[in-house]
């Protein structure tokens, strides 16, 4: 499995909404707890539901994923962002990680925006909404860049991320 999958299963789930108290169906399938904020039991569910378990940390927290790209220096710079990343948000300017998205595109410099797959997103509150939405996000709100650890293959010598 590869990234595409990954972005195809988030992008199938675009419109699904909670239950009452944040009772989703991501928690369950990543085995995380549920009634919680779940955006990133979302994304931890699409990676583990396409194989891709192992790719990012399996956790309801979106500083923990943080953690784990600085820890395995998978941070990449905003600008380098492309399809498949996962795009961390800070709505408030705290400095503090607050919400996380899938890029199923790469940053677009001259708008200055990235579009993002996300879970517990919606109108009324951006990082902890009720539902799995399509959003087109601003520079200004997005804290770091994570790219997962997508399988490789060798080809000729060089590495490359798998296609299958």
């Amino acid at each position: 499995m590869n990234k595409d999958k990954v972005i195809e299963l988030a992008m199938e789930e675009v419109g699904y909404t909670e239950g009452v108290n944040n009772l989703n169906k991501f928690a369950p399938i990543a085995g995380l707890a549920n009634n919680l904020p779940w955006c990133n039991s979302f994304i931890a569910a699409i990676f583990i539901q396409a194989g891709l378990k192992q790719a990012i940390p399996i956790t309801a927290a979106v500083a923990s994923t943080e953690a784990w790209g600085l820890k395995y220096d998978r941070l990449v710079k905003l600008e380098d962002a492309k399809r498949g990343d996962l795009i961390i948000m800070d709505f408030t300017n705290s400095g503090k990680a607050q919400h996380i998205g899938l890029a199923i595109n790469a940053y677009n410099p001259i708008k200055k925006t990235i579009h993002t797959v996300e879970g517990n997103t919606g109108e009324k509150s951006q990082a902890n909404g009720d539902g799995v939405a399509y959003k087109t996000r601003s520079a200004k709100f997005i804290k770091c860049v994570v790219r997962p650890k997508y399988p490789k293959i060798q080809v000729s010598g060089a590495e490359i991320e798998a296609k299958k």
